[in-house]
């Protein structure tokens, strides 16, 4: 009775993995789990349920693929479009609540026209890359870029990440509609769970603690590490997330790189201000991070693939 429990409860953390790969490995894995010899275990083992996990993992990220590195360079570049665009999204929510709470009721009209434009074409985008309808969703993206921009240049005046988005995005869309026949697309569930994960990790608090007790700054400290230590275990097994997660970044790294050449054309740029750039995490530091990483991830499931071959 207790290996008919064991193998129930296998079962379901099999159904972490794709539903082709379970139709082909399902039995052969749960005979390797529960072995010849009798058990009276009830719960698989807290390392047998990570290994089954991270094993999900790769296999979504192309491990199983013919073609690894193909899978980790074209899916992750058509799940980057989306987070982009999620976080676009996400900003520029958060700045148009912002905006109606401090005055915007006194002129909603304005504040749509500067932000609201914007921020349903983003959306538009988005839900459109979301629904697998990729040269629709690059259409959006490029209007999302241009439209708003006719109708208010506030955004753009003052190079905010959210007017990035689609900017950045848009090409990542365009450059994924030569994706080769033999490369699937990422499964959307898949996709929008990844999505969400990046976007999460933008909203893990990093900077801002000068001004607060030492207990406040424990806390974040561990909020940021925990998180940290999430994603990067994650994403060590579904190493698309390091494609990914680039171009999020660099919504950050362009917004500071406005800021400075406002601030150099003005004839007010300082050591402060450039030192900023490599303060702020969000910005310059994870961009360059995410970029070594990800260029020797590339690397090695080259070297894998040649080693399997």
């Amino acid at each position: 009775m207790s290996s008919d429990v064991l193998e129930k409860r296998y079962r379901m953390l099999l159904r972490a993995y794709p539903a082709e790969y379970r139709r082909e490995r399902a039995d052969e894995l749960i005979d390797t789990l529960l072995g010849d010899e009798p058990t009276t275990r009830r719960w698989p083992t807290l390392r047998q349920a990570a290994s089954l996990i991270r094993g999900a993992l790769r296999v979504y990220g192309g491990s199983t693929a013919a073609r690894p590195t193909a899978v980790l360079l074209w899916q992750g570049i058509h799940l980057g479009a989306m987070a982009v665009l999620a976080l676009g999204a996400l900003i520029g929510l958060d700045d148009l609540v912002e905006a109606f709470q401090f005055g915007g009721f006194s002129d909603p009209l304005a504040v749509l026209r500067d932000q609201g434009i914007h921020e349903v074409m983003v959306g538009a985008a988005l839900v459109a890359l979301v629904a697998g309808r990729a040269r629709t969703a690059a259409v959006l993206t490029v209007a999302a870029a241009v439209v708003p921009t006719a109708f208010s240049t506030y955004l753009f005046s003052n190079g905010l990440p959210q007017w990035w988005a689609p900017v950045v995005a848009a090409p990542l869309i365009v450059v994924g509609l030569w994706r080769p026949a033999d490369v699937s697309p990422a499964p959307r569930a898949n996709a929008v769970l990844v999505t969400a994960g990046m976007v999460a990790l933008h909203l893990i608090p990093v900077e801002g603690f000068r001004n607060v007790d030492m207990s406040s700054r424990i806390l974040a400290a561990a909020m940021v590490t925990c998180g940290a230590a999430a994603f990067l275990w994650v994403a060590a097994a579904d190493q698309r997330l390091l494609v990914a997660v680039i171009p999020t970044f660099l919504l950050g790294t362009l917004h500071q790189l406005d800021i400075l050449y406002s601030l150099l054309r003005a004839g007010q740029l300082d050591d402060t201000s450039v030192s900023e750039l490599w303060h702020r995490p969000d910005a310059l530091p994870s961009l360059v991070v995410a970029v070594l990483v990800t260029a020797g991830t590339v690397v090695s499931t080259r070297l894998r693939q040649r080693t399997r071959a």
